[in-house]
């Protein structure tokens, strides 16, 4: 294979906070390695060197639902999804081929599928899938489940139930499997789609659209994108932890431009009653609040040297520049705000020096661009908490969905992760990993891998 390779210089990123600074990388570059990969999600290396990426497929021309995640676009079934083998010398095979799918038509962007596929320390294959809706519309099973629990009025009002004889037929979707990658064989672990029904964590609209696995241990760690959870499962499908992530307060929010007349489309954020004048029950036509609630969209999750889950937030509607938050989750099961002024993140990672690499899929908010290229860019934050932006945005990166680290401790990134053959996988290839500041931040390293401070809370914001 041809590898692309395209060199850039890495742009400074200015983080204003009272515990460390802030430096830029030296040159480095970003070396295509796979493309032409449809709505291209998370990626792993195997334990026998290759690298294995979500794809989660194009939909097709089955039954459709409407879906928070599009704006209430239809999204229709089909069988388009897989998984991507890419070998080290850089040939492409999939496997779990012909997978359930959702997207929407016949565009065929925002997939829903086979989202990634992890290994424990075995070997052991895990493979999560996702679904991106109200999950009594998956299958027959879960469409009978529904009756039995009423959904908030809002959600009867923008995207009801579907009839019986409308269904997905998706039974396979919003799962998590034990994997066999000689057989293709897949063992059902935990049905998500199922627990939204019955437990409905976050106690708002029944959604689920498990978006990020990691295996540590004998425990699955995957966030819930739609649900708004991060779930902790052991890998035999019990002891289950579900962890509802809080909503962020939003001041003075940037909405897309309503027409004239137009209203801010209900059910997608929640208003504070004191963000309206007294005595006004409703947002009047063309009026924007003075303050959201704006639902959490974890996305991006990594385990930490200090056992901890970090979870980082993509942000709802109208989705906010600047206000993504990233979340530590220890024994005590309590998501502690651990970092924040991100924007849109989609994956985290540690590399092996420590460091927490944050992909943004985009730098601004998506009904600002075109969705298939929006500058997505990389930071990094360093044990002592320094701020290193690795990859600016519109320096090779546009809406960007994965990351991984590979045997060599290069960064590989999943971009273009939204249409039709576009996702690529590239790696960035660091010259020079900054030095740590010499500013004070040993509260952030403590909370990341120290020993004596592990439950000490810090907060570091930009």
């Amino acid at each position: 294979m041809k590898a692309k390779k395209i060199t850039i210089t890495f742009a400074l990123t200015t983080c204003l906070t009272a515990v460390a600074g802030t430096k830029a990388a030296q040159a480095a570059s970003l070396t295509v390695i796979a493309d032409g990969i449809s709505n291209a999600r998370g990626a792993a290396f195997g334990p026998d060197g290759n690298l294995y990426v979500g794809e989660p497929g194009i939909g097709g021309n089955g039954n459709c639902q409407p879906s928070p995640s599009t704006l209430f676009q239809p999204i229709c079934a089909g069988n388009t999804g897989s998984v991507v083998k890419i070998t080290p010398d850089g040939k492409q095979e999939r496997i779990f081929n012909n997978f359930q799918s959702l997207a929407e038509q016949p565009s065929g962007n925002q997939g829903a599928g086979p989202q990634e596929l992890k290994f424990d320390s075995q070997g052991n294959a895990y493979l999560l899938t996702a679904f991106a809706g109200y999950p009594g519309n998956r299958d027959l099973e879960l469409s009978t489940l529904g009756t039995q629990y009423p959904l908030p009025e809002a959600q009867l009002l923008t995207f009801p139930p579907s009839p019986p004889d409308q269904v997905l037929n998706t039974p396979n979707l919003g799962k998590l499997f034990k994997a066999d990658l000689k057989t293709e064989q897949l063992t059902e672990i935990f049905d998500f789609g199922k627990y939204e029904i019955i437990n409905n964590p976050d106690q708002a609209d029944v959604v689920s659209n498990p978006y990020e696995l990691n295996i540590g241990g004998n425990t699955a760690y995957v966030v819930d994108g739609g649900g708004n959870t991060a779930y902790k499962i052991k890998l035999d499908g019990s002891d289950v932890a579900a962890i509802p992530l809080p909503k962020k307060l939003i001041n003075n929010p940037d909405f897309p431009p309503l027409p004239p007349g137009a209203e801010i489309p209900p059910g997608l954020v929640e208003i504070p009653a004191d963000a309206l004048p007294e005595g006004q029950p409703a947002v009047e036509p063309g009026q924007i609040p003075a303050k959201i609630l704006v639902q959490s969209v974890p996305t991006g999750a990594a385990i930490g040297l200090d056992g901890a889950l970090y979870v980082g937030e993509y942000l709802g509607f109208p989705y906010p520049e600047g206000e993504a938050r990233i979340f530590r989750i220890g024994e005590d099961n309590q998501p502690q705000v651990f970092a924040d002024g991100f924007t849109h993140i989609t994956d985290l990672t540690f590399d092996k020096n420590g460091n927490l690499l944050v992909l943004q899929f985009s730098d601004q908010a998506q009904w600002k661009g075109d969705l298939q290229n929006l500058p997505g860019s990389l930071i990094q934050l360093a044990p002592d908490g320094t701020r290193t932006t690795l990859v600016a945005a519109g320096e090779g990166l546009a809406s960007a969905d994965g990351i991984t680290i590979g045997p060599d401790n290069q960064i590989y990134v999943t971009t273009r992760g939204v249409g039709l053959n576009l996702g690529q996988i590239v790696r960035v290839e660091r010259t020079r990993i900054p030095e740590p500041s010499s500013m004070l931040g040993l509260l952030v390293v403590s909370a990341i891998g120290g020993s004596a401070m592990l439950k000490r809370k810090h907060r570091v914001s930009c």
